[in-house]
């Protein structure tokens, strides 16, 4: 600032105070303004002037991010579970009510939850048995209700196997000898078990009682609908079939339907459950006909095949050797048939 005699400085109160009062003019000489002062001023106001620049601009970029958020942002609305029908009749009955408030407890999921997953070996075969004989899905869920998916299990009446086949109903599906025992291989079982429930259903004309002659006998059952031409319930209220059979297809139907619903009851850990099936490979073997008496050991070690494996794809060999007299259909691992047919022959 150049400082020139006889010139007057006028200012404009309003820049130095809080209320405007009337400019004034005085004398240049008379004022005593150190030109530092004036300059910090001067910075000041550019600071001022800047920042609220930078408040206007970030304010219009937050607005502009929440206008994008909105367009970005869309509604969602969570969908109602859908309850699948299940194709059975009787999910209201009070005894099939019983069943439900069981498997959806603690205790009842979680065991249902364990049996899903140990049976994943052997429901990938019932499930492709039904699918092949066109046969309800539901099916794949009566060992549940049979045996919990265990191959080897024996009831105290003496039923054995995963569909718990009793020694009088075996015919003509099944044989059993001192040398085997057809119940207790899961897939010739599952075989039998599907032809066993299609001839009932056929015979009868509806699920419901294609199960309870499953699993009280179709003979009895055609007694009670001598008596009656009820359906199953009606005949179940009239205490004409067996307490056993009364109970078995409500627990059948609980059991369907608390694992096809499973979303619908908020039961997660059932649903995964059920899932694992398709985590798991499915046990993939080859066929060898067998003519004559021959021990597992033998076929191992000629063949090179692993025992274990050979004893576990065959269970119902009862003295782990073939049957003498008889032609016997091995099952050995998958891809192995040919090389251990010649490895037999050398």
């Amino acid at each position: 600032m150049k400082k020139s005699a006889g010139l007057a400085l006028t200012f404009s109160a309003l820049s130095l105070f809080a209320e405007p009062v009337a400019d004034f003019t005085i004398p240049y000489e008379s004022v005593k303004v150190e030109y530092d002062s004036i300059a910090d001023l001067k910075e000041i106001r550019r600071l001022e002037k800047e920042r609220k620049e930078q408040r206007k601009k970030t304010q219009t970029q937050s607005s502009s991010v929440e206008n994008r958020k909105k367009k970005e942002i869309k509604p969602y609305t969570v969908k109602e579970p859908i309850h699948k029908d299940i194709g059975l009749s009787g999910l209201d009955d009070k005894r099939t009510e019983k069943f439900l408030d069981y498997y959806l407890s603690d205790k009842g999921r979680k065991k249902l939850a364990d049996i899903l997953i140990d049976s994943a070996e052997y429901r990938h075969y019932v499930r492709q048995q039904l699918a092949k004989k066109k046969m309800p899905s539901f099916l794949q869920y009566l060992p549940i209700v049979e045996s919990e998916y265990k191959a080897n299990a024996v009831s105290v009446s003496g039923a054995t196997g995963l569909w718990q086949f009793m020694e009088n109903s075996m015919d003509p599906f099944l044989k059993k000898n001192e040398w085997y025992d057809q119940r207790l291989d899961p897939w010739t079982e599952t075989d039998a078990a599907l032809s066993k429930l299609n001839d009932n259903y056929k015979m009868f004309g509806n699920w419901e009682l294609a199960l309870a002659a499953y699993n009280m006998g179709a003979g009895a059952v055609k007694r009670a609908k001598k008596q009656s031409k009820a359906d199953f319930w009606m005949l179940a209220d009239l205490e004409l079939l067996s307490d056993q059979a009364i109970m078995y297809v409500p627990k059948l139907i609980a059991i369907t339907e608390v694992i096809e619903n499973a979303e619908y009851y908020g039961a997660i850990d059932i649903g995964i459950a059920d899932k694992w099936v398709e985590t798991v490979k499915p046990l993939n073997f080859g066929k060898l006909k067998i003519t004559g008496k021959i021990s597992l050991e033998t076929i191992a070690e000629k063949s090179g095949t692993d025992l274990d494996q050979l004893v576990r794809l065959n269970p119902a060999l009862l003295k782990g050797c073939t049957p003498p007299k008889e032609t016997w259909t091995l099952r050995v691992p998958a891809g192995k048939a040919r090389e251990i047919a010649e490895s037999l022959t050398e």
